[in-house]
């Protein structure tokens, strides 16, 4: 099964420049935004919940026109994952948004709970359809998407590893484009010898290369852990939402439990600013190698929520808006 999904996805990998000169996003659903903010989103969607709560955030500010969301791209390799993806982005109405995914291999990767290919009541099985938006790798998809962007208007948010980002900023055309069009990459990453997103994988040397170079402004968040969000979303959502389903699987926990929110955090930090967040420009961050950068305004910096309830509350009402 899993043989059959992987040749399935090559296909669709093969089928990328056909979709280039095609693919229109949802145009008539942005056209009549404001201001909104464009977003790429990163995730390593799979052993935690949170990317799921995190994808339902931006799309539920997208319904109250805050955001664009321009792309969704996958840093894990489980191969089922851009079916979940596509998943959530199709119960929002948004299934032509452009997904990419990490084509090398990864240490000892993830497993799922959400998302298996040993049962058929899983996300991955939710109503999507593959072949009407692109999925493809990941430096092919940001540079396609950047393009078409203007100058320093571009929020990339990172909730995941940060080897996409690496291998986007070593591709010299990425690296000009980044320079170009993304004026801020929110990352959800421990300050200090952080154990998962910036080591995971042996993924350390990518995530310092990262921190190192990056050509504009880089904020990181970690808290979130105290916040339980998706505790409403069996009483509040309906069945077919894969964002309710994702929770209810999430260790075997069932309906109405929720889980910790440090992707969501990150995401609203990216959107809202310092509406609900305190920056700090003046400290440092350092990874469990020995590395540490330093805050430099508007360069690098830290960012964390005035007061959790308010994050907390209005996290739980995005995730529960319903399309």
């Amino acid at each position: 099964m899993k043989h059959n999904l992987r040749v399935h996805m090559k296909q669709i990998i093969l089928l990328f420049p056909f979709f280039l000169g095609y693919l229109v996003y949802s145009q008539s659903e942005t056209k009549n935004l404001e201001h909104p903010v464009k977003v790429i989103f990163e995730t390593d969607m799979t052993l935690d919940v949170d990317d799921a709560g995190a994808l339902a955030v931006l799309h539920g500010l997208q319904i109250e026109g805050k955001v664009d969301l321009l792309g969704v791209c996958y840093n894990e390799v489980h191969p089922l994952a851009p079916n979940v993806i596509d998943a959530i982005n199709t119960y929002y109405n948004r299934g032509t948004i452009p997904i990419g995914i990490y084509r090398k291999d990864l240490k000892e990767p993830d497993m799922s709970d959400y998302f298996t290919s040993e049962r058929n009541f899983d996300v991955d099985n939710m109503l999507h359809d593959p072949f009407d938006n692109i999925v493809a790798d990941a430096v092919a998809v940001y540079k396609h998407i950047l393009k078409a962007q203007a100058d320093s208007s571009v929020v990339i948010i990172s909730v995941g590893f940060l080897n996409n980002l690496y291998d986007l900023l070593k591709d010299p055309e990425g690296f000009a484009l980044l320079q170009r069009k993304v004026k801020l990459l929110a990352v959800m990453g421990g300050l200090n010898n952080d154990g998962f997103n910036f080591s995971r994988h042996d993924l350390e040397d990518q995530s310092q290369y990262v921190l190192e170079n990056w050509p504009g402004t880089l904020v990181t968040t970690h808290v979130g852990g105290d916040m339980i969000t998706g505790e409403t979303l069996t009483r509040t959502t309906p069945i077919n939402n894969p964002v309710r389903r994702s929770y209810e699987l999430e260790w075997h926990q069932g309906p109405d439990i929720g889980r910790c929110s440090w992707d969501q955090v990150t995401v609203l930090y990216a959107v809202y600013g310092t509406k609900y967040y305190t920056e700090e420009w003046d400290g440092s961050g350092s990874l469990k190698n020995g590395y540490t950068w330093r805050f430099i305004k508007g360069h690098r910096g830290y960012a964390a929520p005035k007061n959790d309830k308010e994050v907390e509350d209005e996290i739980e009402r995005l995730m529960t808006l319903v399309p």
